[in-house]
């Protein structure tokens, strides 16, 4: 009688495992089949083909349980239907529900395309010199990877009163720029050849960049692959010039890592997506999540992070009335264009990329490091540009949030200006190690 027992418990068990194997199953034919075919639909219909065999597979366990027909198909039957009904919940709630609305970037009358060497179609605007021209133009570098900077009307005209012609563009992948079909395209180098085909198509010797956030971290990898072909640099809220040199935690500042973890306990297909993407592959996890589901999640998201952690919600408030009524000083602008691929792809490749640090002290284009006061980055993080680079100033900048071209648009202004100008700062050199705040 024992034996009995304890042989109908351990059919009983198989039956009980088969559902969360089924489950375990069906999710594996769903990445196998995106993977193959490309085609999310098909990779839906293969993981609940999968869930509904679940119950034949136990009708051996079954038989040894169930004495009556209609027992055994009520038994088998369930296993089939409680499989289906959670890969279904699953894939329905996370994979097929609808997704946050999207922002698109919009065109303007001054939008242009580049076609690059690289094979990128990027959008820009140009803003033109007036008076006597500089033979080095300004690129605007944006950060993300993925999200296209709110138009910076005020520092293009500034610059471009001065003399440099203004470029301001939206890197593949994000923004009015191509889409690429292959999501592994998104590297760090294809970001540095694009910009190295801006300089051949604007037939430039030297290029000067301007850029903040990832926009800091392309800037590096470009300095380090092309150091003779920029006059000048400013990087502001820049971020890791190589992540692998800094560990999770310490990429953030403790208020900033607070915030994006509490913001991204919201967005569960933003986590999902990114696991997948480390699982199985960014190609296969564009397929089961493309960016018409991920773009709307990745804007949200971004909009409900806080740029200025630990700090008072209230940005300071500009010295120039144009920078009052601008667009651009509104750090609250929800943002639009984000593309969430490029940012998953770039940042994961990033992280496997050779270090350009020893590159980097090669480099001797003059760099203005800005480090903003209440930044969500790590202070370490931004005191290694002055570090490595040879010839880098870097400069505090109060009361600012990681966003210093909207928080503080005029004091941002003046900086640039003046360092381009090869003019005295209006402010001292910081050099020391502590933060300076």
């Amino acid at each position: 009688m024992t034996g009995l027992v304890l042989r109908r418990t351990a059919w009983w068990l198989v039956v009980v495992a088969a559902i969360p194997l089924g489950v375990i199953g069906a999710l594996t034919a769903l990445a196998a089949t995106a993977s193959l075919s490309g085609s999310r639909w098909a990779a839906v219909v293969a993981a609940l083909g999968v869930s509904v065999c679940t119950g034949h597979v136990v009708r051996p366990a079954v038989r040894r349980i169930a004495e009556t027909r209609s027992w055994r198909r009520g038994l088998t039957g369930g296993v089939s239907v409680l499989t289906t009904a959670i890969v279904t919940a699953s894939t329905g709630s996370l994979l097929l529900a609808p997704a946050p609305p999207y922002s698109p970037a919009e065109p303007t009358a001054e939008t242009r395309f580049w076609d690059l060497p690289t094979g990128s179609r990027l959008a820009y605007t140009h803003t033109a010199a007036t008076g006597e021209r500089r033979p080095t133009p300004v690129i605007l570098v944006h950060g993300g990877p993925g999200a296209p900077a709110s138009r910076q009307d005020s520092l293009t005209r500034a610059l471009a009163d001065v003399g440099f012609d203004v470029y301001d563009y939206h890197q593949v992948g994000a923004g009015l720029s191509e889409r690429l079909p292959d999501v592994r395209e998104y590297t760090v180098a294809r970001h540095v050849a694009d910009l190295d085909g801006i300089r051949e198509i604007l037939d430039a010797d030297r290029l000067v960049l301007v850029g903040a956030s990832w926009g800091g971290t392309l800037i590096a990898h470009y300095l380090a692959a092309h150091p003779h072909r920029v006059a000048r640099a400013v990087i502001d809220s820049p971020g890791e010039i190589w992540p692998p040199a800094f560990p999770d935690r310490g990429r953030l500042t403790e208020a900033g890592q607070r915030n994006q973890q509490e913001v991204l306990g919201r967005y569960p297909r933003f986590l999902l997506a990114a696991v997948l993407a480390g699982t199985v592959g960014p190609r296969t996890a564009h397929t089961l999540l493309p960016d018409s589901q991920m773009d709307g999640v990745f804007e949200a998201f971004v909009s409900e992070l806080d740029m200025r952690p630990g700090c008072s919600p209230a940005a300071a408030a500009a010295d120039d009335p144009a920078d009052r009524d601008s667009p651009a000083a509104d750090s609250a602008e929800r943002p639009r264009g984000l593309g969430f691929w490029a940012n998953v792809a770039t940042t994961m490749d990033a992280a496997q990329v050779a270090d350009p640090r020893p590159a980097l002290q090669l480099a001797t284009a003059p760099v203005l490091v800005l480090r903003a006061e209440c930044d969500y980055l790590s202070w370490e993080a931004t005191r290694e540009y002055r570090d490595v680079l040879p010839v880098a100033t870097l400069l505090a900048v109060d009361d600012a949030g990681h966003t210093v071209t909207t928080s503080r648009p005029d004091v941002h202004r003046r900086l640039v200006r003046a360092f381009l100008l090869g003019e005295p700062l209006p402010q001292p050199a910081y050099t020391d190690a502590d933060p300076p705040w």
